[in-house]
C-alpha cells in the first residue's frame, strides 16, 4: 500500500484561531479560545467538533460557537470524572472477590502455580510481569514481605492483587481454570460468567480511555457488551433495541454491577445529574435509548 509523506505544518494560536474561523466556527472572545488552545491544544478540542461539522465539507453548521464545543469538552471531563469512580468500585471489588475466593481454597500464593489458570493463559510473561513489579515495588507491604521472608519468593495475592490492573485482572478472570470459584464469583452479580467476562473486558477499555484522557462521548466502544436475553439474567426492558458497542450499553452494565456492589453508590446519582445539566447533548447519538430513564436501573 503506497503512503505519502506527512506534510501538515504546525500552526501558531492566532492561527489555528484563523483556520476555526475559516471553516465557520462563530468566536466570540479571541482571548479566551487563546487560552483554551494553549492550555489543551487545538489537536484534543478538534476532537470535540466533528458533531458540529458538516460531513462532507468539514466546514461547521451556521451559527455554531467556539463554546459549544467547549461546554462538550466540559461535559466529557466532568462524565468521566464519574465513570473513573464507579470504574474503582467495579476493579477493588473483582480484585478482592478473586483474591479471597482464590485464597481460602488454595492458598495465598495460587497465582504462582500454572495449573490455576486455563492453557491460553500466557503464564509465563504474567509470572515475569509480577516478579518485575514486586522488584521495583515501593509499597511498604511489599517492602516488609521482602524483608521478613525468603519463601514464598513473591508475596501473597492480596498484596500483589493491588498492584495488578484492571486489564491484568479481566484476563486472569476470563483464564481461571478452577470453575467452581468462577461460577461462585459469577454469582455473586448473577451472570453468566462468559457475560461477566465480557463486561469486564468491555469497563477495562473504558477505564483506559478515561485514565487515558481520551474523548468518551459520541463515540463507539471497540469491544461490544453482551447483553443477558434469558429472563433470568436479564435486566433491561429494551435490551434488543440497545446498540452494543454503544456507551450506553456499558453505562448500564456497570449500573447493574454496582446495584450489587454497593447499592447506596452515588454513581446513578452523579450521572443523571449531570445529563439533566447538559439538555443540549445528542444522548441518542451515544446510545441512550427513547424510555431509557424509565428503566429500573435509572429509577
Amino acid at each position: 500500500m503506497y503512503r505519502s509523506q506527512y506534510k501538515a505544518s504546525s500552526l501558531s494560536i492566532p492561527e489555528q484561531i484563523q483556520l476555526l474561523k475559516d471553516k465557520g466556527l462563530t468566536i466570540t472572545s479571541e482571548e479566551n479560545a487563546k487560552q483554551w488552545l494553549f492550555y489543551v491544544s487545538y489537536f484534543r478540542l478538534k476532537n470535540y467538533t466533528n458533531k458540529f461539522k458538516d460531513y462532507q465539507t468539514g466546514h461547521f453548521t451556521p451559527n455554531c460557537t467556539f463554546d459549544q464545543v467547549i461546554q462538550l469538552y466540559l461535559f466529557d471531563r466532568n462524565l468521566k470524572f464519574i465513570l473513573f469512580d464507579a470504574i474503582e468500585t467495579i476493579e477493588v471489588a473483582i480484585k478482592t472477590l478473586i483474591s479471597n475466593a482464590m485464597a481460602q481454597t488454595h492458598g495465598p500464593h495460587w497465582y504462582m502455580e500454572r495449573k490455576h489458570f486455563l492453557p491460553a493463559f500466557n503464564f509465563d510473561e504474567f509470572l515475569a510481569a509480577v516478579e518485575k513489579k514486586v522488584a521495583d515495588s515501593d509499597e511498604s507491604s511489599i517492602k516488609n514481605y521482602k524483608q521478613l521472608f525468603d519463601h514464598p519468593p513473591l508475596p501473597p495475592c492480596w498484596m500483589i492483587f493491588e498492584s495488578l490492573s484492571f486489564g491484568s485482572i479481566s484476563k486472569i478472570f476470563e483464564h481461571l481454570a478452577v470453575r467452581d470459584v468462577k461460577l461462585q464469583i459469577c454469582w455473586q452479580y448473577d451472570l453468566p460468567d462468559n457475560i461477566l467476562v465480557n463486561w469486564l473486558h468491555c469497563i477495562t477499555q473504558l477505564r483506559n480511555r478515561c485514565a487515558h484522557h481520551c474523548r468518551v462521548v459520541y463515540r463507539s466502544m471497540n469491544k461490544t457488551i453482551i447483553l443477558p436475553s434469558r429472563a433470568k439474567h436479564r435486566f433491561l426492558e429494551a435490551a434488543d433495541q440497545i446498540d452494543p458497542s454503544s456507551l450506553y450499553a456499558t453505562l448500564c452494565c456497570m449500573q447493574n454491577l454496582i446495584n450489587k456492589i454497593r447499592p447506596g453508590s452515588n454513581f446513578k446519582k452523579k450521572l443523571l445529574a449531570l445529563i439533566d445539566k447538559h439538555s443540549e447533548i445528542d444522548y441518542a447519538h451515544m446510545g441512550f435509548t427513547k424510555n431509557w430513564r424509565k428503566e429500573k436501573i435509572w429509577q
